[in-house]
């Protein structure tokens, strides 16, 4: 008997442990999912917000129980710059989920595209951000898997890692940490040209050795038309990189490669490009740097420039393309690349040294 009463205050205590670890991570809500109270020096600040995004994002669309009009796929070049919130103020109260993930590869955005609107049939268009390195055969590949079922409920697999995980309630404790810290001391000032600097040498080895992976192209065109065949719109858009990005794939002897995935992606379908030399995208990098974080991702104010372009076809910084237009664009914008690098002599030493040291 005595064993009996010991076992049953054990299981007692570990079930009440689990319902206070639960308690706690939805109460401080470390990912953003669940909606809690925001509270000063505990939960208001989110830093790691996007660590579990692969788990995360897939919740909060399955528990959005409003109608859902668009979804935006694609990187984390999606996922910096699309605001739901902006969407809906300029659409007049529309909703659109931003489903944009950290090295998301091709075979991923289809699956999640399907399984979405199995979710939520209403969904009238779907958003795809393309990134040229994401076509070059060493990339293609480099992918980590999404567990979304078509359920609509959530599956208890789905749910369970932002409950009760392990790394879950660790971000739940660094969460209440860095809500003390934040109050307690100044932040950090943000460095733009230290960033650029650090993602410049990042990037020189991730286009080193280009090799175009063309039949990638063909998977997104068979989602396009598999998708619309079921009603839904596909429209695919280029994510805007900064002029340096675009100066080092020139320096590094990429740039016909570039060019050759701009004119195949309009040979399959056609599509809004904002990914070239104007006065956004070559905006100076210094301390006052606002639409770029640094040179391969966008600021969410980027962000509002892609939306009205998409939504209200409001400005001039996204083109629209097919093949009866792609090589006159891509005159202009080779000429505009070259103009950048002549006026930008301090960055093409950067891109040089970067260069060297690979070599």
């Amino acid at each position: 008997m005595k064993y009996k009463s010991y076992t049953k205050k054990i299981l007692i205590s570990f079930m009440g442990i689990l319902a206070l670890l639960a308690g706690l991570n939805i109460l401080v809500d470390p990912y953003s999912i669940f909606k809690s109270p925001s509270i000063d020096k505990f939960n208001k600040q989110k830093p790691d917000a996007a660590r579990n995004q692969r788990v995360t994002k897939v919740i909060s669309f399955k528990l959005e129980k409003r109608p859902v009009e668009a979804v935006f796929l694609g990187s984390s070049r999606v996922n910096a710059t699309i605001l739901e919130d902006y969407y809906y103020k300029i659409t007049g109260g529309k909703i659109a989920k931003n489903m944009g993930m950290n090295a998301l590869s091709h075979d991923e955005t289809v699956k999640i595209g399907e399984n979405l609107v199995k979710i939520h049939p209403e969904i009238k268009t779907i958003y795809v951000g393309l990134d040229f390195f994401r076509f070059l055969e060493k990339n293609k590949d480099n992918k980590r898997a999404v567990p979304i079922s078509d359920n609509k409920n959530l599956t208890i697999s789905e749910f369970n890692p932002v409950v009760l995980s392990f790394n879950t309630t660790i971000s739940s404790f660094i969460t209440i940490i860095k809500n003390v810290e934040y109050n307690n001391t100044k932040p950090s000032a943000f460095n733009p040209v230290e960033n650029f600097k650090t993602k410049l040498g990042y990037y020189g080895g991730n286009y080193f050795n280009a090799v175009l992976a063309e039949n990638e192209i063909e998977k997104l065109k068979m989602f396009k038309n598999n998708m619309e065949k079921k009603g839904y719109k596909v429209y695919f858009y280029l994510n805007p990189t900064h002029a340096l990005d675009l100066s080092l794939i020139n320096h590094l002897g990429f740039y016909p490669i570039y060019e050759k995935w701009k004119i195949l992606l309009a040979d399959n379908f056609e599509y809004i490009d904002f990914n070239f030399v104007n006065e956004v995208t070559s905006e100076k990098i210094n301390m006052n740097t606002k639409y770029f974080v640094e040179m391969s991702h966008a600021t969410s104010v980027f962000g509002k420039l892609i939306l009205d372009c998409l939504i209200l076809n409001k400005n001039h910084y996204g083109v629209y393309t097919d093949k009866k237009n792609i090589k006159n664009n891509l005159l202009k914008q080779k000429k505009a690349l070259i103009n950048w690098e002549s006026q930008n002599p301090e960055w093409e030493d950067e891109i040089r040294k970067v260069i060297d040291n690979a070599v």
